[in-house]
């Protein structure tokens, strides 16, 4: 395998942190305990300090982020960062900006409400009650964060220390070893993902009266638009398969699927060979 994939993808690093909005209580916790006749570590009480509707928007947010980096990202390894395919820069630089303004309006959202809302959980929470709870309204925006990040893939030849020939030799090996086992398991992963689609319309479609939303064809139609920009190795097979379900399966009306259930049934043959095809490219990788 060709693991020179320096000109070919990046890494890409999201961190995004925020509120908890929760606060251990321990006389609460004490009180607890007391009650049930149960020892000290028995539990922990945890007081949801504003009202959970208050910081949905913002939780949302963050996940939605977090499943657009996903989408467009392969496994790297487990320092946090993804591979980032270059051929998928310009769409995930879109997609990212339009999540992080998001984000940001729903905090600026909880930010503005925030004073409101800790007057509303000295009725909601009664005795539970603690001023000392809250961080002052000034410094709730700085308890949310967004870090994203984007660095190129070490080289192997890309170290600056003064070794023996036999230390950089050995250094190299190791890098490059490092980096197709990554590779390797990038591709995997676009592999699944692909397998993963087409197992499901197999599973929602071999029951004719299982009901399913019009994104079981929708999501296999993305991810074949996705999937070229993934190949970071020009997978062959990964390309023939993905073109049979752009094909055979991409295209279809999910509506025809749910009224006539006979069509519905040869599609799912259609996909269960394609999903036995794709085991048989796959081996062991499939879960």
């Amino acid at each position: 395998m060709n693991t020179d994939i320096t000109s070919r993808a990046m890494l890409a690093r999201l961190s995004i942190t925020q509120w908890s909005a929760r606060k251990h209580d321990k006389e609460i916790t004490a009180e607890v305990c007391r009650t049930h006749q149960a020892s000290a570590d028995a539990g922990r009480y945890n007081k949801l300090l504003v009202a959970a509707e208050s910081i949905k928007a913002v939780q949302s947010a963050a996940s939605a982020a977090r499943l657009t980096h996903y989408k467009y990202t392969l496994p790297w390894r487990d320092d946090g960062a993804r591979i980032l395919p270059s051929a998928a820069w310009f769409d995930y630089s879109k997609d990212m900006r339009e999540a992080q303004d998001h984000f940001w309006q729903a905090v600026n959202a909880l930010v503005g409400a925030y004073p409101a809302l800790v007057q509303q959980a000295q009725l909601r929470l009664n005795g539970m009650f603690r001023p000392e709870d809250y961080p002052p309204a000034d410094q709730i925006r700085s308890r949310y964060t967004w870090d994203m990040s984007v660095d190129p893939i070490p080289a192997a030849d890309d170290f600056r220390v003064q070794l023996s020939d036999a230390e950089v030799d050995r250094i190299r090996r190791e890098i490059g070893a490092r980096t197709e086992s990554a590779v390797s398991e990038a591709m995997r992963d676009a592999w699944q993902r692909l397998y993963d689609a087409v197992s499901h319309i197999v599973s929602r479609l071999s029951d004719s009266d299982a009901v399913f939303r019009d994104s079981l064809i929708g999501n296999v139609r993305d991810l074949c638009g996705l999937l070229p920009k993934l190949n970071l190795t020009g997978d062959a097979n990964l390309e023939a398969a993905r073109q049979d379900v752009e094909r055979r399966l991409a295209g279809l009306n999910p509506q025809d699927l749910r009224d006539d259930k006979r069509h519905r049934a040869e599609v799912a043959d259609q996909a269960r060979q394609i999903q036995s095809a794709m085991a048989a490219y796959m081996g062991g990788g499939v879960s």
